[in-house]
């Protein structure tokens, strides 16, 4: 069974005012602070402060004059210190980061939506349906991102290709499956170390990249240029090879040679974990190869459009697609017109009430708001209650109770608490009230309009010579008029008789 919640207890709207995390700081106490003291201070503030003389010139105007006539002369046509041209410092600003051209929407994450819809169908106030939309795009566990790439010319869209180990996004299966074997190889094999023989020869210096660090080895070893090309591969193709090749660092260091030897006397087996039969493989090259071809799609996915979580969304490893989706949730923070249509659609078979109010702003709430066709029958502080928060809009419970003593407060929270139930007064988020005028008269049906007789029947004079023989046709007995349909009932919100006090009132 789930527990009513109180109608006081709100959502965490407070989350709607977000601010980096360097602006945050403990906010200053002024509680202690006096009217008198704080007008004082507005007074200083507004008053220039004298300006205080520097040691050297209050020491000089006691032993010598205050200018100096010491200063050594400029040479003739040396510019003075205004006349030198200022020295500009480089620009620190960086590079616009690249932006993937995607094409991101926001989908509310179905159990933080339904812990919400719980609360919201427990309480009779009204939200604004936008800032219900930015407290689902507040915290990324409470959305779903939906990705795709623009449509080219042809308007067919390319596909995107997700690794299902981490949700990481890319634009090509290549860059997925480096994502892949460099950051989940334990998830794909098992290394063995086994010792061999080292490599036999007169080695002089070993190479390294000097970029990543990576030991390459002796320019004289069999494999150096096989691992350059795979080194260039794996970590460096947004590089040209020639640049890369330009970059790497040599060192005759004896230890640095021994060190590489030692490391060369074993050999690694890789024991592939996706495989039901136990499968060898001697390299590293080939057991890429071999996942490649067997295990892809258990590991890899591709679309055209992808659905990924909110946390994943926030660590995305290509800083193109990473940047896309920042821009994305920002535009979207500030006017989320696309959340807020998806939620809505969400919202309204759970039986949650649309309205609008004030510069058109769309709420959303599980009571119906409900209008009065008079005020008449209805108790004296009823009606005091609906009187002035109609003329005082924006009403909190505090004020209502301050202006409406001495009443007795129970029975005033009753009273408001009914009318709040029943629709006829409204109660915001923040805790504005808000009491909707009277319904206008339903008016008078429009009068039937009169029946119409038939026209007379003319009788013409026959030929005398046949009147005898012709006899007058009788006159066309006249069609029947219906009489005229009775006008509908005007539909009202209230019932027949308007209660006098909550307890009386019936639910319409």
């Amino acid at each position: 069974m789930t527990t009513p919640v109180s109608p006081n207890e709100a959502l965490p709207l407070h989350e709607l005012n977000i601010v980096p995390e360097w602006i945050k700081s403990t906010p200053k106490s002024y509680e202690q602070h006096t009217g008198e003291d704080a007008a004082a201070s507005r007074r200083d503030r507004n008053r220039r402060p004298p300006r205080s003389r520097r040691p050297e010139a209050e020491s000089a105007t006691e032993s010598q004059p205050a200018r100096r006539e010491d200063r050594r002369p400029q040479p003739h046509g040396a510019p003075t210190r205004q006349q030198q041209p200022q020295e500009r410092r480089p620009s620190t600003q960086r590079a616009p980061l690249p932006v993937a051209p995607l094409e991101v929407s926001f989908l509310p994450e179905e159990k933080g939506l339904a812990a919400m819809i719980e609360t919201m169908k427990h309480s009779p106030r009204a939200y604004a349906l936008f800032d219900l939309a930015k407290l689902i795009l507040n915290k990324p566990e409470r959305h779903l991102v939906k990705l795709a790439l623009k449509p080219g010319a042809d308007g067919t869209r390319p596909p995107l290709f997700l690794v299902l180990a981490d949700e990481s996004v890319f634009q090509t299966q290549s860059d997925a499956l480096h994502h892949l074997f460099r950051h989940h190889s334990d998830k794909l094999c098992r290394q063995e170390k086994k010792p061999c023989d080292p490599p036999k020869g007169n080695f002089t210096c070993i190479n390294r990249c000097g970029i990543t660090g990576e030991v390459f080895g002796p320019p004289n070893y069999h494999e150096y240029q096989s691992l350059l090309v795979r080194h260039h591969q794996r970590r460096l193709r947004h590089m040209p090879f020639e640049e890369f090749k330009a970059r790497i660092q040599s060192s005759k260091d004896p230890d640095a040679i021994a060190k590489w030897i030692e490391s060369k006397s074993f050999i690694y087996e890789y024991h592939c974990l996706l495989c039901a039969e136990p499968k060898i493989l001697t390299s590293r090259d080939e057991l890429e190869k071999h996942i490649t071809e067997t295990h892809l799609a258990q590991l890899i996915t591709s679309a055209p459009e992808l659905q990924i979580s909110g946390a994943a969304s926030r660590s995305q490893p290509r800083a193109s697609i990473a940047e896309a989706l920042r821009l994305a949730w920002i535009a979207e923070r500030k006017f989320p017109l696309r959340t807020a249509q998806t939620l809505s659609d969400r919202l309204r078979p759970e039986g949650f009430h649309f309205f609008k109010h004030r510069k058109g702003i769309t709420y959303v709430s599980s009571v119906r708001p409900k209008r009065f066709e008079s005020l008449d029958g209805l108790s004296d502080q009823v009606q005091k209650i609906i009187t002035f928060l109609r003329a005082h809009p924006d009403s909190v419970r505090k004020q209502l109770a301050e202006n409406l003593q001495p009443t007795d407060e129970e029975r005033l929270l009753a009273d408001l608490h009914w009318l709040i139930q029943e629709g006829y007064v409204v109660e915001f988020a923040d805790g504005r009230l808000w009491a909707l005028e009277n319904r206008p008269p339903t008016p008078p049906a429009p009068p039937a309009p009169p029946a119409t007789e038939p026209p007379a029947t003319i009788e013409t004079a026959s030929a005398p010579e046949s009147s005898a023989s012709t006899a007058t046709a009788p006159a066309a007995a006249a069609e029947p008029v219906p009489p005229p349909e009775p006008a509908p009932a005007a539909v009202t919100d209230t019932p027949p008789q308007q209660p006098s006090s909550p307890s009386d009132a019936t639910t319409s």
